[in-house]
């Protein structure tokens, strides 16, 4: 028999654990209506298995979770395995709607917005800032979604506004949470697409990063569906609050359906990182609930340092494109203990 709706996650070993636990648990605590709505897990590559503490934590929560190696010819691209995954769980599991969420969410208020109207296959987020994206013909990226629309297929120029900016580029959403009618077929062809774009290696300017989202975003557009925006307080990006278009800034915690937080709570200083977004007010229960998971889970495990590296990373990698090949962050590890 089939159900109205259900959530797909992946988890695989490491941070995914912690955050795959939190974010069901937050399903099940503040989802109303949808908290007991049943939750797959997948983990669609060959390896070690998760902890056992983790399947039990699972078992738990009723979180069905399953090794099954879904993704083994992108095995290296660890973000093929939404595509992957989606589809799979389109073919397998007998829902109304399927709803893939990323394992960087925590949810505070029921999603009502999951439950699609009968006119409507597919809801979700636009991407936050431009990115790979682009404005148009004049973009320097322009290029790559040209080649995109040609292989897959797109007659119809569709374009969104960004959160970040309020820049307009073409259709581009963010993968990490989406809703669909299962009937519409649209995670099967979002593989079909993605395995067809990956065999032509196109990929955009700055690497294969990415590749899955855009072609998600293709496809919609392929498809000619109506694409519905959720409202901005779902998959609310709490650690981009502060360049958020002041319009679309989320004033009190509970006003939140559900954060994306990215690597927040990986690093230490992840408390005092909230603590500088301004103007949002943060007394609430289900904030310091948050709080208290983000410690039980023991999500906090690298020094700030590592963030920084990161950026320093980005830089060497700007200057390379200029044939200076300068190694700050080789020095910068040897004198540093992570």
């Amino acid at each position: 028999m089939s159900i109205p709706i259900a959530f797909i996650i992946c988890t695989e070993p490491g941070r995914l654990e912690g955050q795959s636990l939190m974010l069901a648990e937050s399903i099940r605590k503040f989802c109303g209506k949808l908290k007991n709505t049943p939750i797959y897990s997948f983990h669609p590559r060959a390896g070690e298995p998760i902890l056992k503490q983790t399947q039990q934590a699972f078992e738990a929560l009723q979180v069905n979770h399953q090794q099954i190696p879904i993704n083994r010819e992108f095995h290296e691209y660890y973000l093929a395995n939404k595509p992957l995954v989606c589809a799979y769980a389109e073919q397998n599991i007998d829902a109304e709607i399927l709803v893939f969420l990323d394992s960087d969410k925590c949810f505070f208020s029921e999603p009502k917005e999951f439950l699609l109207p009968p006119n409507c296959n597919v809801r979700l987020r636009p991407e936050y800032g431009q990115g790979i994206g682009s404005t148009g013909l004049q973009d320097p990226q322009e290029w790559y979604w040209q080649k995109l629309y040609e292989v897959l297929g797109v007659k119809r120029e569709v374009f969104v506004d960004t959160p970040i900016g309020n820049k307009r580029i073409r259709a581009y959403w963010n993968s990490g949470l989406v809703a669909v009618r299962r009937s519409a077929g649209i995670f099967t062809t979002w593989k079909e697409n993605f395995e067809k774009v990956m065999h032509l290696d196109i990929t955009p300017p700055q690497g294969i990063y990415f590749v899955e989202q855009s072609v998600l975003s293709v496809t919609l557009c392929a498809l000619e569906e109506n694409v519905e925006h959720l409202p901005p307080n779902y998959s609310y990006p709490l650690p981009l609050h502060n360049r958020l278009s002041t319009k679309l800034q989320i004033k009190h915690w509970d006003d939140i359906i559900s954060i994306h937080y990215f690597n927040l709570f990986f690093y230490n200083d992840w408390n005092a990182q909230i603590k500088r977004l301004k103007k949002i007010n943060i007394n609430s229960d289900k904030y310091r609930w948050l709080c208290q998971e983000v410690i039980r889970l023991n999500m906090p495990r690298i020094s700030v340092w590592h963030r920084y590296m990161l950026i320093i990373r980005r830089m060497e990698q700007k200057l390379k494109k200029f044939n200076l090949d300068i190694n700050v962050s080789g020095w910068i590890e040897k004198m540093v203990k992570f």
